[in-house]
């Protein structure tokens, strides 16, 4: 069963923020071990949709390959066709025609091929974007309740340091 995205998220940085931090630095040592192996968990755990539209994203590709590749040689085939027409004087006339006619077909034909390639791969990027939309928010919620913890957490150590340390040498001489 897959771990929940933020458990794992609170498990990297609690590897952060335990890690040995070097003097005079803002760097930590950590374990890589620990961290590639969270690593693999944020990856296992990551929505099957980033999965599914990747998949998307090539095969608009494959299909925009194939319909350059379809349109290359309609095209091709055309002014082969229209070779052999205008070989033969007599038809040479017609020949240019119905080239013309293959060609702005087979332009036709490409040019819608086009547009709804670009039209699938724009809505299958849209999805992307909504699911980074949310994980990202999400991350954001999460640092900010992290950081609201730990402020939490200080004040309260704060105080209770305050109620636990010793009396100074002016208190003292009050009380005599």
């Amino acid at each position: 069963m897959k771990q929940d995205l933020w458990g794992i998220i609170e498990e990297l940085e609690a590897a952060v923020a335990e890690g040995m931090h070097i003097p005079l630095s803002d760097r930590v040592v950590v374990s890589e071990h620990e961290i590639f192996a969270l690593l693999d968990e944020l990856r296992a755990a990551l929505p099957d949709e980033l999965s599914q539209a990747k998949t998307l994203v090539e095969e608009r590709d494959r299909i925009l390959s194939r319909a350059r590749s379809d349109a290359d040689r309609v095209v091709t085939e055309a002014k082969e066709y229209a070779d052999e027409l205008t070989a033969e004087s007599t038809v040479a006339e017609r020949a240019e025609e119905e080239a013309e006619d293959i060609l702005a077909r087979a332009d036709d034909k490409s040019r819608k091929i086009m547009i709804e390639a670009h039209k699938y791969a724009d809505e299958v990027l849209q999805q992307l974007q909504d699911i980074m939309e949310r994980a990202t928010g999400q991350v954001a919620e999460s640092r900010k309740e992290l950081r609201t913890s730990h402020h939490s957490q200080a004040r309260e150590e704060a105080a209770a340091t305050e109620e636990v340390s010793p009396p100074s040498r002016d208190t003292e001489r009050m009380r005599r």
